[in-house]
């Protein structure tokens, strides 16, 4: 809203030289917008209540109120009307103020409203690589699930304790969506077991709440294969078949063991006489380690 004024004047000849001068100056400011709002711009979380002041002080004012889908007022007196919602489960509301003055004109005023809401997850992928290769290049991905607005998410990449990437949306979608980011990483002998982070967060600007940034991210531990030397850590699959050659090799232990235990006894000989057949002469070796002939 503005004033705007008007200016006339005539010309008068002097000295043969036509000098322009104000001979008669007229005003007619307009009406600047009588009403306030407090607050202007407001950020709510969803389902959370809200309430704007609208107040006004001029007094040439017949009435004044709100118009809104929900949280609307009548035509109220003045000075002052509220707009007040319990629960906000509307992702773009749009409530007015009005005012009408006795000269039967109306002016109207809107505040800024972002209802916002936080990430139901953030998580960190490798995207199905499995065991990772020394020297070869994979992608990370982070999904921030149902988050909005996503024109006010900015996703941070962390290698360690330092930012390798940014990334912003510019999707004007008010409602909540999935929102996700890649990150392309070389698996250098150095990056073996270091710890790469994803951290989602949310600029609601000033009038917003700020976010501690331990509720908002997910790390990812980077393992790899080295082909020329050891990995700081076994890969998980590896882990898996060397449990399993270990377990068969302890059963086949045991069962050696079961089949030289009944190999294993004490065995006497005793002498049979057999008719027409020739003595042959035994002995039998005693504990003592004396020899018996039968």
């Amino acid at each position: 809203w503005s004033s705007d004024v008007k200016l006339s004047w005539t010309l008068d000849h002097t000295d043969q030289n036509f000098l322009p001068f104000l001979k008669h100056t007229e005003f007619q400011p307009t009406v600047s917008c009588p009403l306030t709002l407090t607050p202007s711009e407001t950020v709510v979380k969803f389902g959370d209540p809200v309430s704007i002041n609208c107040s006004t002080s001029v007094t040439d004012v017949e009435g004044m109120g709100w118009e809104a889908p929900f949280g609307g007022t009548g035509f109220e007196r003045p000075p002052v009307v509220t707009w007040r919602v319990e629960k906000l489960e509307e992702w773009t509301p749009s409530p007015f103020c009005y005012v009408t003055l006795v000269d039967g004109s109306q002016r109207t005023v809107s505040p800024v409203i972002t209802v916002y809401k936080t990430p139901d997850s953030v998580s960190v992928s490798d995207m199905g690589h499995g065991s990772m290769v020394e020297g070869r290049e994979y992608d990370l991905k982070c999904d921030v699930i149902n988050v909005a607005p996503v024109q006010n998410l900015t996703v941070t990449w962390y290698r360690g304790n330092e930012t390798v990437k940014t990334d912003t949306f510019n999707d004007s979608t008010m409602t909540p969506v999935n929102a996700s980011s890649t990150l392309r990483i070389s698996t250098q002998r150095d990056y073996n077991g270091l710890t790469f982070r994803c951290e989602a967060e949310l600029h609601l600007g000033p009038k917003g709440p700020k976010f501690p940034p331990n509720k908002l991210n997910e790390s990812y531990v980077l393992n790899f294969v080295s082909l020329t030397g050891k990995s700081s850590q076994i890969p998980f699959p590896i882990i898996w078949v060397l449990l399993t050659l270990l377990i068969i090799i302890l059963i086949l232990l045991v069962v050696c063991c079961r089949i030289c235990q009944k190999k294993r006894g004490h065995y006497s000989f005793f002498p049979v006489k057999v008719s027409n057949v020739s003595n042959i002469p035994l002995t039998s070796v005693q504990a003592n380690g004396k020899a018996k002939d039968f």
